[in-house]
């Protein structure tokens, strides 16, 4: 029997072509997006790809008004733990790297920024989007200073700058970080970047890498059940799913049947406790936004002149400012959203308790009570009871005056269950 050569060489150029492949995937630099607030869908996207990452380098293009401490925390960890330099990238024109978005940057291996952009205004500030109070707001401005310029003196950036950005809330531009020796390069844009950087060596745990930009970028990008869970974690949404929730079931509470409000605030209310996972929520916030809708819901079925609206449109604005419980980063509610809300909530309550009221004023038309001084016709003797056609029906009758012949003319005096009681009508 022959060897069979024939197969050990097929399988042999296989493996050949196999290798060349992996190695020529290897030299694909990673390419990952930061748009959008720093939250831990992020954090746990840029993590993943960064621990057990198989690219000679990573590029982090970011365009984010900031977000969470600690998912801000969390990246720079994966940044500082990855075997390969991180390069972050804030661009292109127009982009920019707020807050949290300032300590990522300080934290890469290299900073480059497009023209047009900027960087800084990594103070924090409370729910409100003011100063953070005193006592435990000046330990977390502390903290993220001292964080900021410890990241500074790490990869040999300006330390001045850096406590500046978190205590004075400073934000500079593209080329004046440049200048400040905030980033190392500034680009026209990405293409730029690409050429600009060519050949660049970069130095990370006693390993010197080369940046080429002639392979393709092997972009990862966030999937799709991750990029649905990114876009309904923005403050404003989750807000409005929550507001939406809520109301569509008071909706539905207060008409009969199951009909559309239950379906949409039951949905909205699912993709709400979703979002709120993601983000830090004020318990007490949520509480208020409910209290509010009650009370407003209240004066609709027990009218006090607008007493229990006005308390509920207070309640309901309170508790949309103090929604998420966020006092390290800008990651919060827009203010125009919530009085845009708590205005029409609160018209619409005002107008329905106002609706309530005349209703309960209104004297009755229907039912037996609403039979009170209507004429009516004998159509059965009564002696004293008996039977009477009124307006188009015939209902049971007892007689005030004693007897009344048929086809005599009758008014309803009051009424008592299904019985009215009557007088005979004066000719």
């Amino acid at each position: 029997m022959r060897f069979p050569y024939k197969i050990l060489f097929v399988a042999a150029a296989a493996a050949v072509i196999f290798s060349n492949h992996l190695e020529a995937e290897e030299q694909n630099p990673l390419l990952l997006r930061l748009e959008g607030t720093v939250n831990p869908v992020i954090a746990e996207h840029i993590q993943r790809h960064l621990k057990d990452i198989d690219a000679p380098f990573a590029v982090i293009k970011m365009d984010t008004p900031g977000g969470l401490m600690e998912s801000m925390r969390q990246i720079i960890k994966a940044m500082e733990s990855c075997e390969k330099p991180v390069i972050v990238y804030v661009g292109d024109a127009g982009a920019r790297a707020a807050s949290a978005g300032a300590f990522i940057v300080m934290a890469s291996d290299l900073a480059v920024m497009a023209t047009g952009t900027n960087i800084g205004a990594a103070h924090p500030v409370s729910i409100s989007g003011e100063g953070v109070p005193e006592g435990a707001g000046k330990k977390a401005v502390e903290d993220a200073r001292s964080f900021m310029k410890a990241l500074a003196q790490r990869h040999s950036r300006n330390t001045e700058w850096a406590e500046k950005a978190v205590v004075e809330s400073e934000s500079i531009t593209a080329s004046e970080a440049l200048e400040l020796n905030v980033v190392e390069y500034v680009v026209d844009d990405f293409l730029d970047f690409t050429v600009k950087l060519e050949g660049k060596e970069i130095e990370k745990f006693n390993t010197v890498v080369t940046l080429s930009f002639k392979n393709p970028f092997r972009e990862e990008k966030l999937s799709l059940i991750r990029q649905f869970l990114n876009y309904i974690s923005h403050p404003n949404l989750a807000y409005l799913l929550l507001i939406l929730g809520i109301y569509g079931l008071i909706y539905e509470a207060s008409s009969p049947g199951i009909e559309f409000g239950a379906v949409l605030g039951g949905i909205c209310l699912l993709l709400a406790a979703l979002a709120l996972q993601l983000i830090p929520v004020n318990t007490v916030g949520v509480l208020l936004i409910i209290l509010g809708g009650g009370l407003m819901l209240l004066d609709v079925w027990v009218p006090t002149d607008g007493i229990l609206t006005f308390g509920g449109i207070v309640s309901f604005a309170i508790g949309s400012l103090m929604l998420f419980d966020v006092t390290d980063f800008p990651l919060r509610v827009e203010p125009s959203l919530v009085f845009a809300s708590t205005a029409v909530i609160g018209a619409f309550f005002l107008f329905a308790a106002g609706a309530g009221a005349k209703i309960q004023k209104k004297a009755v038309s229907t039912g037996p009570e609403g039979m009170k001084g209507m004429e009516g016709e004998v159509i059965k003797k009564l002696k004293p009871d008996g039977k009477i056609y009124v307006r188009g029906e015939i209902w049971n009758a007892s007689s005030l005056d004693g007897n009344i012949k048929l086809k005599e003319k009758v008014l309803v005096e009051r009424a008592s269950g299904n019985i009215l009681f009557v007088r005979k009508k004066l000719q």
